[in-house]
């Protein structure tokens, strides 16, 4: 894995999400709901092929930079075919969200490349930093069938609900937590962080609704806030949790391959 890997695959569906959320509210005009499902479509579209693009350029063509540019047309042009374009608004659609996406992925991760190095020892195999979206999809899906019903559908939905929240808030923050910290509880305080910065951008509206309603009516407190608070930090120290142990499996694993390699 390079390094800053996990800094480097959260770049992929972020720059992916961002570029599609506003090639959307150009389409249809500025609106929560069009940048919400504009950045979900192509944050899915970034993970599902450009992540695999990502890894593959990393091992077959490290030095190119015309890489990220193919990846980014690759990935605008299985989003356009997915929304079912005419072929002449397919071309030039596809022309430029590519180069759009091309240009901002090259930029983002040419600015990672240029972080300050770590040790050694503070480099991320792939196991660990898959252990990050795993664990955040199996705490979310093992919490949703104890309080759905259907729970074998619940527990899908909300595993791959976990798994994208992991990548696009967990991976930045394994960055930052492995930078900061060197104790074997980091990961428990990384589920933390992660929890909280997730439970703030669920409660941000209710929190703006409040500000602009209290300033010329009386207007309640959201309902049930702290219990919610407190549900996300125990989700965040459950998934924290199990990110420490998938780690240790991973690491045993990852030693156990090399004992029996020749």
């Amino acid at each position: 894995m390079a390094p800053d890997g996990e800094l480097r695959l959260f770049a992929v569906p972020m720059c992916g999400g961002l570029v599609y959320a506003g090639a959307k509210a150009l389409v249809l005009g500025p609106s929560a709901a069009a940048l919400f499902s504009g950045f979900l479509f192509g944050s899915v579209i970034a993970i599902v092929l450009g992540l695999p693009l990502l890894l593959w350029g990393d091992r077959r063509c490290p030095g190119s930079r015309l890489r990220h540019l193919l990846s980014a047309l690759l990935q605008s042009l299985a989003a356009n075919l997915l929304l079912g374009l005419p072929l002449g608004t397919l071309l030039w659609s596809t022309l430029a969200g590519g180069l759009a996406l091309g240009l901002l992925s090259s930029l983002v991760l040419l600015g990672i490349e240029r972080l300050p190095s770590r040790t050694p020892a503070h480099r991320r195999s792939p196991g660990s930093i898959i252990a990050v979206p795993l664990s955040g999809g199996l705490t979310l899906g093992l919490a949703a069938t104890l309080f759905m019903e259907h729970s074998l559908g619940a527990f899908c939905l909300f595993f791959l609900i976990g798994g994208l929240l992991g990548m696009l808030v967990c991976w930045p923050v394994l960055w930052l937590v492995e930078r900061c910290l060197n104790t074997s509880w980091r990961y428990l305080v990384g589920g933390v962080i992660s929890s909280g910065l997730i439970w703030l951008m669920s409660a941000l509206p209710h929190f703006l609704d409040y500000a602009r309603a209290s300033v010329s009516a009386d207007y309640p407190w959201p309902s049930r806030f702290g219990q919610g608070a407190l549900l996300f930090l125990a989700l965040g120290l459950v998934a924290g949790g199990l990110c420490t142990a998938l780690n240790a499996l991973f690491a045993r694993l990852w030693r156990r391959k090399d004992l029996v390699r020749p």
